[in-house]
Order: structure tokens, then C-alpha cells, then sequence
């Protein structure tokens, strides 16, 4: 009697197993309603892009009104569908979902089940193989907004992706007029057969619209992103959206480009310093953490972890997916940071978005490389749509002023006071000889523009401010400190023939000449700018420009060497700046009443070189001011 009970209990311990194990071969268990994940004992999703695809017949569908889905993989890599799980959710709450399935392609492989209404999941009904399928989903009537199609498919037991997620599709009223929808694809019913679907890919440039991120900016969420019309067009360097769902705060955080961290910052300006920041940093194993800092305004710490509670985020969902660095998170409403009530529902915030390359330490972000923008004025979070970013006028007006300056009328006033000291004798400006008349003026406008430029960008940031590594702020500041000492020094110059003429005619030959040229290694580095967002290709502008004004010197030189008589036998046999000694210390004297040789094609090649100068820091200008227009021309030129 014994041996035949513990056989009857063996029997059934082996049926009941037979069981559990059918219920995942025959469909998503009900615990994978809400997160879609398959409880495969230890066995981690694949965090590559998913090779499989969701497709919907049109991107609008009036209530009460059927719409094709299809889920498979794109043409050219038809690979089989193990096991899946799909169902329509809500863009502003995706814990949400919407509608119900009321077609199936074949009821031996598929099903539809329940998880919070009848028949709003489908599911397979066999681990067998199975080709892209279509399926008929219903919009309910009392709905209105966006909804996306989300699935989990496997390829097989230990390979499988989440998130599959299909274009935003918009639930409208019935009276709503459409656009008609695209051919429906064929499906496969119980009784009739059709050949496997295969979902298209999309081309290059439809990719980044799709990004879910960017979808429903236009009406169900509130978008800000780096650079400006970068949305429209599914390209920015860094993005954030909001959206709201009763008293749910859901931020959503990407960018492209393997960034170490992308993110955004609750604040009362729109200046950095004294804001709630969010973080989304890529760890060194892959995943992606969530961290709150707070902000200080440009001292150390810079940003602080310790000073913000961390329990006031909760991290939704993250990826790492082909460079891109996204992750979706919950606020809540109303929260204390450093002091400060931060409530979401009842105050208005400017937002910011930044991202970078690298983190300061373990536990703090480094300088923001990649992106940085703030809006132009505080918004109410549970708006819809673009946020529009502050204006950059004055960043644009410093950098046409010092593009002017040392591109333009420090070139030019420098090429004066070098080669043309004895053009024009006789004649007079002002009382003055026309080569210093000139050389004054431009001196003078470098001085001003300089000037205008740098009370202008101080306006702009708020005072001093360091670019990173960029040595930008520094070269700049010691350009404009030389500057300043030039007309200085000029003011207290000896007299012609003094003992201490020699001394001054080198230090301002010196420090005019070092000014100059850290004034254009500044623009050079003004390019890597974040802020600037210029085309890289703006450095070989610079460099043609380099190019070009060391050629004219070096012909002018030799054109003073040859009037001054200095060259015999292909060798130069004179100092070729005794000028710099002084009159007292001049071995021989030439005659200063007269033009000197060759005077008439020295003007010439000023007839050519301040033309073309002048067209360069035109080209600089208009980078300058229609940027990030320019950034297009990139993307054009790359594709």
C-alpha cells in the first residue's frame, strides 16, 4: 500500500510540474502584465537593439475604430518570434493600458488574455516558431490621446528584449478628420494562409523621429532640447521631456553620442547655480544609475550629491542602445532640496539639460562638454510642447565683436605699423602721418570691440566663468590684459633718439604682437565651445585665414628687404628691423623724405590683403550669428 501511494504522489508532483512549465510555454504568465518580463530563473534581457520591430497601419485612429498592428523584424533579417507579449499603453501614465485585441492572425499560435480589461494582451499559445503577425486592435471609446505599442519578444528561452516599441499613435474622436492609412498588411486568420510579413526598416533620418522621447512633444508632454529646432528634427545633443499623469511626474532623460551622463535641473533662472539637478549616469558595467545633486554657482563643489535627497526619484526605466543614453524617472510632486520646497504642480521652473564626457569623481558629473542650454523663461511643467531656449544675443555680439577686433582691425593695424612707415610721405591725417593715423584708428576700434566684448560676455554668464578644459576664458583674458597695457604704454613712449625708445619699441612690438596671436589662438579654441555650437569645419576657415596672413607678411618682408637694400647675393645683409633700435643706434640712415622703393606695390598688396580680411571676418560672422544653423550643413555633408 505504501509503494503504491508514494507512486500516485510522484505521479502527480510530475503532472503538476508538466503544468507550470506549460503555462510559460503557452504564453507570458499574469505576472508579466505590468513589466513584460518573462521569469526566466536568472537570466538577464538582451540590452542590444531588439532586431524586431512594431508596425502600425496609421498613426491616428478614431475611437471605436480598428487598427492593424504588426510586430516581426525588418527586411533582410527575417528572424523567428519564440514567445512575446503585447499591449497598447498610454504615453503620459505607460503603467496604463488601453484598448483591446479583436483579431488574431492564427489562434494556434497566439491568444489574447487579460491583464486589467478583457483581451487588452496578446500572447503566444505555442514556443514554436513563429513569422511577423498581424493583429486587430480596438480603440475604446473613452480614451482620447496617445498610446504606444509595447511588447516583449524572445527569440528563443535564454534570448529575449524588452521594450519593443512601436511609433506614437494618436486615439481621436470620430469626427476627426485623417489622413487615409497606408495599404493594410496582409495577416493570417485560422482559415486562410498568407505568406510571412516582413516589416521595412526605416531610413536613416526617420530613425531619430522615432525616438519615443521625441513623441508626443507636440501635444502630451513638455520638450527641451539642445541644440534649438533640434526636436523637430529627432537630432539633439541632449533632451528632456515631461509629462503628467494626475499627480505623476514623469521626466525623461537622452542623448546620443556615448555620453558618461545626460541631465536636467529644476531652476529659478536660467543661469547655473542654486538648482535641483537629476542625473543619469552611465556606470562602468553597463546600467545606468539615478542620482539628485545640487548646484552651486561657480565655486566649489560645483555639484554636490550629499546636499539633495536621493528618495525623491524613482528610476523607471534606462537603456544604453547603439550610443544613446536614456532613462525614465518619476519625481515627486512636492519635495525639499537644500532648503528649498520644490513643487512641481504649483510653481514654475526654467529647465535645464546638460550631458558630458566624463564625471570630476565618483561622485560628482564633470563639466557639461557635450550639451548645455537653459529655457528662456520659467514653465509650468504640466505644459505641452517646445520650451524655447534663452537668448543668445549678447554670446552672439561678444563673438562678432572679438572676431572683428582680432580677425579684422588688429590685422590690419599691425600690417600698418610694420610695413608702412615710409608709404605716403608727406601726406597727413589728423596732423599725423597716414600709416599712424590708420594704425591708430584700428588700434583704437580693437580696443573698443575688445572692450564691448567682454562686458558683454561678463553680462552673459554673470561674471567669470571657466569653460572646462577649454583654455578659452584664459587665453582670452590675457589677450584683453595686453590689450589694455598697449595704448597705456603707448601714452608713456620716449621720444625718437632717447636712450629708452629701443626698450619701448620692442616691449610694444612684443606685446602687440603676443596679443594678436593668442587673440586668434581664442577664436580657434572659441570653436570646441559648447556654447559657440559652430560647425567643426569652422577651423579650417581659421586656418585658411593664418595661412593667408602669414604669406602677406612674409612678402612684405621681403619686399622691405629688397627697397631697403638689404639682400646681395640671395643673402639678407642687414638687420631687418633696426627701426626697433632707434634713430642713435642706426649704422646708416635712408632717406625718410621720399616713398620708399617699391611703395606702389606694397599699397597693392594692401589693396588685396584688407579686402580679404574683411571677407574672412564676414564668414566668421555669419557662422557666428546663424549658428546652429550651421550644425544642418553638418548633417547634410555627413549623410
Amino acid at each position: 500500500m505504501l509503494p503504491r501511494k508514494r507512486s500516485m504522489l510522484f505521479t502527480l508532483t510530475i503532472l503538476a510540474c508538466v503544468k507550470y512549465s506549460e503555462e510559460y510555454s503557452s504564453g507570458a504568465p499574469s505576472i508579466a502584465c505590468i513589466d513584460q518580463t518573462p521569469r526566466h530563473e536568472t537570466i538577464q534581457p538582451q540590452s542590444s537593439t531588439p532586431p524586431y520591430l512594431i508596425q502600425t497601419s496609421a498613426a491616428q485612429v478614431r475611437q471605436g475604430d480598428i487598427l492593424n498592428v504588426t510586430v516581426g523584424s525588418p527586411s533582410g533579417a527575417p528572424l523567428p518570434i519564440g514567445g512575446f507579449i503585447m499591449q497598447a499603453r498610454q504615453i503620459q501614465n505607460p503603467d496604463i493600458i488601453v484598448g483591446k485585441f479583436v483579431g488574431l492572425p492564427d489562434s494556434s499560435l497566439v491568444h489574447m488574455t487579460t491583464c486589467t480589461s478583457p483581451n487588452d494582451t496578446v500572447t503566444h499559445s505555442s514556443p514554436e516558431d513563429k513569422p511577423a503577425m498581424t493583429f486587430q486592435w480596438l480603440a475604446p471609446a473613452d480614451f482620447l490621446g496617445g498610446i504606444e505599442f509595447k511588447a516583449t519578444v524572445a527569440q528563443s528561452y535564454a534570448t529575449f528584449w524588452l521594450n519593443v516599441e512601436s511609433p506614437l499613435v494618436e486615439v481621436v474622436t470620430p469626427d476627426t478628420m485623417i489622413s487615409p492609412p497606408p495599404p493594410a498588411v496582409p495577416s493570417r486568420t485560422a482559415t486562410t494562409a498568407a505568406p510571412p510579413v516582413i516589416l521595412e526598416s526605416k531610413p536613416k533620418m526617420e530613425a531619430a523621429a522615432l525616438d519615443i522621447i521625441y513623441q508626443g512633444c507636440a501635444d502630451t508632454k513638455l520638450c527641451f532640447g539642445v541644440p534649438q529646432n533640434c526636436i523637430a528634427r529627432g537630432d539633439c545633443k541632449a533632451i528632456v521631456a515631461v509629462f503628467v499623469a494626475g499627480d505623476k511626474y514623469t521626466f525623461e532623460l537622452q542623448a546620443p553620442g556615448n555620453p558618461r551622463y545626460v541631465a536636467t535641473g529644476l531652476s529659478m533662472d536660467n543661469k547655473m547655480g542654486d538648482d535641483s539637478a537629476m542625473e543619469c549616469v552611465r556606470n562602468d558595467n553597463g546600467g545606468v544609475n539615478l542620482f539628485t545633486s545640487w548646484t552651486y554657482p561657480k565655486i566649489e563643489p560645483y555639484v554636490s550629491r550629499s546636499d539633495s535627497p536621493q528618495d525623491i526619484v524613482q528610476l523607471l526605466e534606462s537603456s544604453i542602445i547603439d550610443g544613446k543614453l536614456y532613462c525614465k524617472f518619476s519625481r515627486n510632486t512636492v519635495s525639499m532640496v537644500k532648503g528649498q520646497t520644490f513643487d512641481l504642480a504649483n510653481n514654475m521652473y526654467n529647465l535645464m539639460v546638460v550631458a558630458g564626457s566624463s564625471m570630476k569623481d565618483a561622485s560628482r558629473v564633470g563639466f557639461h562638454d557635450v550639451a548645455y542650454e537653459a529655457t528662456g523663461a520659467a514653465q509650468a511643467l504640466a505644459a505641452v510642447g517646445t520650451a524655447a531656449g534663452g537668448s543668445k544675443l549678447l554670446l552672439k555680439l561678444h563673438g562678432c565683436c572679438m572676431l572683428l577686433a582680432w580677425l579684422g582691425t588688429a590685422s590690419l593695424g599691425l600690417l600698418l605699423a610694420r610695413y608702412f612707415r615710409q608709404t605716403w610721405v608727406g601726406k597727413q591725417l589728423g596732423g599725423k602721418d597716414i600709416w599712424f593715423a590708420y594704425h591708430r584708428i584700428f588700434m583704437v576700434s580693437t580696443l573698443v570691440l575688445t572692450v564691448i566684448g567682454f562686458i558683454l560676455i561678463l553680462i552673459e554668464v554673470g561674471g567669470w566663468s571657466t569653460t572646462g578644459s577649454n583654455p578659452h576664458a584664459i587665453t582670452g583674458l590675457v589677450t584683453i590684459i595686453l590689450c589694455f597695457l598697449q595704448p597705456i604704454g603707448a601714452y608713456f613712449r620716449p621720444h625718437p633718439g632717447t636712450e629708452y625708445r629701443p626698450i619701448f619699441n620692442w616691449l610694444h612690438w612684443g606685446a602687440g604682437n603676443a596679443a594678436h596671436i593668442l587673440g586668434i589662438l581664442t577664436v580657434f579654441f572659441a570653436v570646441y565651445l559648447q556654447k559657440a555650437e559652430l560647425p567643426s569645419w569652422t577651423v579650417f576657415i581659421l586656418a585658411a585665414f593664418v595661412a593667408f596672413h602669414v604669406i602677406m607678411h612674409l612678402v612684405l618682408s621681403l619686399t622691405v628687404c629688397v627697397s631697403d637694400g638689404r639682400i646681395s647675393n640671395g643673402r639678407i645683409n642687414a638687420f631687418p628691423m633696426k627701426d626697433m633700435l632707434g634713430h642713435a643706434r642706426q649704422a646708416t640712415q635712408v632717406d625718410r623724405t621720399t616713398d620708399a622703393p617699391f611703395s606702389s606695390f606694397r599699397r597693392l598688396l594692401l589693396g588685396v590683403y584688407a579686402p580679404i580680411i574683411l571677407l574672412f571676418c564676414i564668414a566668421m560672422i555669419c557662422l557666428v550669428a546663424l549658428a546652429p544653423i550651421a550644425e544642418t550643413y553638418d548633417t547634410i555633408l555627413g549623410s
